[in-house]
C-alpha cells in the first residue's frame, strides 16, 4: 500500500507538471502568433491579428519542433543519466585513472552509497566548468549518474565535497532525480531554439590558435537571431519553474542536513559564496539543467533564477551565519589596500556566539627561533623511532591520567619558553620538569601529542581555562612562534574548541598569508639577511607588484596566529596547496630540516586539512641525502 501511495503521488506530481507545461506551450504559441499577426496586419489591414494567413503554418512548425524535441530527448535519455553526461561532454571518473581530487570524490560516493544501502551512481566531471556545482540524472539505480564540475573537484575540500554529494544522494533517495529528469525532457521543447542559436553562434568563435573561419560573422548573426527567437520559450519555462520549484531548494537543504546529521552542506554553500566563479555553468544546456543543479547554473543577474541566492539559502539554514561572515570580512578590510576598499557592504549586528579568545594583550611575532642544542637543530628523528624512545617511569605514570597529561603539557611548553630557566613559582611538578630535561629535546613534542590524546572528556569551562593557561605560557615574553601556536591548535581540536573555518577568497586573505609566511620564515635557523631575501622570493609568488610594495616591511603589530591559521584554512583547496608548496620549495628545498621545522610542516599540513605522513617521510629522505 505504501508503494502504491508513493506511485500515485509521483504520478500526481507528473500530471501537474504536464498540465503546467501545456499551459506554457499555449502561452508561447499565443504570443508568437500575435507577434506574427501584428506584422501581417501592418502589410494587410484586412487580416486579423489573432488568426491570419501565417497562423496555421507557424503553429504547425512550432508544434513540430516542440514534439520532435521531446521525442529526441526521450531518445537521448535511452540510457538514463549516462547519455545526458555524454550530451554535456562530461568525462567519466575511473578510480585507476583518476587524479587525487577525483579519487576523493569516488571514495565519498562509495561511502554514501554504502551508508544508504543503494547502488553507487557513476560519477562524471565537466572538465571546462570552473564554477562549483553538481547535478544528478537518471531513471533507475543502474543508470543514475552524478555530474560534478571541475571547479567543485578543484576548490572543495573533503568536508565541502561531502556536503555537495550528500545533497545529490538526498535527491536520489527522495525520487527527485527521476522527476527532474522527466522535467528536463518535458521542457526541452521550450528551450530548443535557444540551444540551437547558442550552438550555431559558438561556431563563429574560433578557439585560440585555430585558423579563423570566413563565415564566423554569419554564424554569430544567424545564431543570435535564432537564440533571440527562442528567448520567449526560455522565459516562459523559467517563469513556470520559478513559480513551482523555487521553494523546493530550501526543503532540500534542510532535509539533507537532517539526513546526514551534519552541516557539511552549509560549508559547501559558504565556499560557493566566497568563490570568485560562483556556481555558474557556461554551457548551452545550462538553462535546461538549471532545475537539476545543486545551485544556480545561470548568471546571478539572470531573471527568475530557479534557485534562491546563496545568501538566502544560508540565512534560511542559519540566520546568524551571514552576520558572522560579514564581521570576519570587516575585520580583514583593515589590512586591505585603499583601492580595494571602495565597495559596499551591509551593516552587521554583534556576534551571537563568542569563541575562545586568546589572552590580551596579543603578542608580537617571534622573529628568531628559540635556542636549541645542536642535535635538536640538525637531525630530526623518524616519527616511529621518536614514539618508541624509552621514557622515565614518572612520565609514563603521569600520561595515564587526564590531570597528569595536562601537567606534562604545561611543563613542555614551559621548557620551550625557558629552556635554561624554569620559574620557581611555576605550578607544575619539579620532578616532571627534571624528567623532561633529561630527555632528548626532540622527543618533547611527541610526548606533548601523547598527552593531548590522553586528555579525555573535560567540561567546557575547564577546557577554556586550560587553553588560556597554555596561551599565557607560550606568549609569556610578549612574543609567539608558529610551532607553539600550532600546538595550541592541536589542543583546541582535541577539546572540540577549534572554530570551523569560514571559506574565504585569496584576495581577502592576502594579509593573513603574508603574516603566516613571516611566521614560517622565522622558524628557520638562518641569519636575518638571508631571511629577507627568501621572504621577498616567496612573496613574489603570492602577491602582485603593487601588493609587494604594501607588504615590503615585516609588520610589528600584535598578532593572533590562531585566527590567521583559521583564515588560511578557509581558502580554496588549490590555494592552500599552493601555500604549502611554496613553503616546501622556498624554505626547505636546499636546506637540512630541523626537528622543529619538521613538526611545523606536519602540523601545518594537518591544520590546513591535509594528511602529512607522506610529506614527513619525503622530507626525512631528502634530509638524509643532504646530510650524507
Amino acid at each position: 500500500m505504501r508503494d502504491m501511495g508513493q506511485y500515485l503521488i509521483k504520478n500526481k506530481n507528473m500530471l501537474w507538471s504536464v498540465s503546467i507545461y501545456m499551459l506554457a506551450v499555449l502561452l508561447c504559441l499565443f504570443i508568437l502568433n500575435s507577434v506574427a499577426g501584428l506584422l501581417v496586419y501592418y502589410f494587410d489591414h484586412l487580416q486579423s491579428v489573432w488568426w491570419h494567413a501565417l497562423s496555421l503554418y507557424l503553429l504547425v512548425a512550432i508544434l513540430t519542433v516542440i514534439i520532435g524535441s521531446i521525442f529526441y530527448e526521450f531518445y537521448v535519455f535511452r540510457a538514463g543519466g549516462h547519455t545526458l553526461a555524454k550530451q554535456l561532454r562530461a568525462r567519466r571518473l575511473i578510480l585507476i585513472e583518476s587524479t587525487p581530487e577525483e579519487s576523493v570524490a569516488l571514495k565519498l560516493v562509495d561511502t554514501l552509497a554504502k551508508h544508504f544501502a543503494i547502488d553507487a551512481p557513476a560519477v562524471y566531471v565537466l572538465p571546462d566548468e570552473s564554477g562549483v556545482n553538481a547535478l544528478t540524472a537518471g531513471f533507475q539505480p543502474k543508470d543514475t549518474v552524478v555530474i560534478l564540475t571541475w571547479g567543485a573537484l578543484q576548490n572543495l575540500d573533503e568536508l565541502e565535497l561531502y556536503g555537495l554529494l550528500a545533497h545529490e544522494f538526498h535527491q536520489i533517495l527522495s525520487g527527485e532525480v527521476t522527476e527532474n529528469t522527466n522535467l528536463k525532457i518535458l521542457y526541452s521543447g521550450l528551450t530548443t531554439f535557444s540551444q540551437w542559436g547558442s550552438k550555431i553562434a559558438k561556431q563563429g568563435f574560433s578557439p585560440y590558435g585555430r585558423e579563423r573561419n570566413k563565415f564566423e560573422t554569419l554564424f554569430v548573426a544567424v545564431g543570435g537571431l535564432i537564440w533571440l527567437f527562442g528567448c520567449l520559450g526560455v522565459l516562459v519555462a523559467r517563469l513556470i519553474k520559478y513559480c513551482t520549484l523555487r521553494r523546493r531548494t530550501y526543503y532540500n537543504d534542510t532535509a539533507t542536513a537532517k539526513m546526514v546529521e551534519h552541516q557539511a552542506n552549509i560549508q559547501t554553500l559558504l565556499r560557493i559564496y566566497a568563490h570568485h566563479a560562483g556556481s555558474q555553468i557556461h554551457s548551452e544546456y545550462s538553462e535546461a539543467i538549471a532545475h537539476m543543479c545543486f545551485a544556480n547554473s545561470l548568471s546571478p543577474q539572470s531573471w527568475l533564477n530557479i534557485h534562491p541566492s546563496i545568501e538566502a539559502r544560508l540565512y534560511a539554514m542559519n540566520p546568524s551565519l551571514l552576520q558572522d561572515v560579514q564581521l570576519e570580512d570587516l575585520k580583514k578590510i583593515r589590512s586591505q589596500p585603499w583601492y580595494k576598499l571602495i565597495q559596499s557592504f551591509e551593516d552587521a549586528s554583534p556576534e551571537s556566539y563568542t569563541p575562545w579568545i586568546p589572552p590580551q594583550p596579543l603578542p608580537l611575532l617571534r622573529l628568531s627561533p628559540i635556542s636549541f642544542s645542536l642535535n635538536d637543530a640538525i637531525k630530526p628523528l623518524n616519527p616511529v623511532v621518536r614514539r618508541q624512545i624509552e621514557r622515565p617511569e614518572l612520565l609514563q605514570r603521569a600520561l595515564q591520567t587526564s590531570t597528569g597529561s595536562r601537567e606534562v603539557m604545561v611543563a613542555i611548553l614551559m621548557i620551550r619558553q625557558y629552556r635554561e630557566f624554569i620559574p620557581s613559582e611555576a605550578a607544575i611538578s619539579r620532578a616532571i620538569v627534571d624528567a623532561l630535561l633529561h630527555l632528548d629535546g626532540r622527543v618533547h613534542i611527541q610526548i606533548f601529542f601523547d598527552a593531548c590524546d590522553n586528555l579525555g572528556a573535560i567540561p567546557n569551562s575547564i577546557a577554556r581555562q586550560f587553553l588560556t593557561k597554555l596561551a599565557k605560557i607560550i606568549q609569556e615574553d610578549g612574543e609567539i612562534g608558529l610551532l607553539d601556536a600550532l600546538l595550541l591548535e592541536k589542543v583546541k581540536a582535541k577539546l572540540n574548541l577549534l572554530p570551523a573555518h569560514t571559506p574565504t577568497s585569496l584576495e581577502n586573505a592576502k594579509a593573513q598569508i603574508v603574516r603566516l609566511i613571516d611566521a614560517l620564515l622565522h622558524v628557520q635557523q638562518i641569519n636575518s639577511s638571508q631571511q629577507l631575501s627568501v621572504r621577498y622570493k616567496i612573496l613574489e609568488r603570492v602577491l602582485s607588484p603593487e601588493e609587494l610594495e604594501l607588504y615590503e616591511e615585516i609588520s610589528d603589530e600584535p598578532i593572533d596566529l590562531s585566527e590567521i591559521l583559521n583564515d588560511v584554512a578557509g581558502l580554496l583547496l588549490r590555494d592552500r596547496l599552493n601555500i604549502l608548496g611554496i613553503a616546501e620549495i622556498c624554505l626547505w628545498h636546499e636546506r637540512i630540516i630541523s626537528q622543529d621545522e619538521l613538526d611545523v610542516l606536519a602540523l601545518l599540513y594537518w591544520r590546513l586539512g591535509f594528511e602529512h605522513e607522506e610529506i614527513v617521510d619525503q622530507m626525512l629522505k631528502k634530509n638524509s641525502v643532504m646530510i650524507f
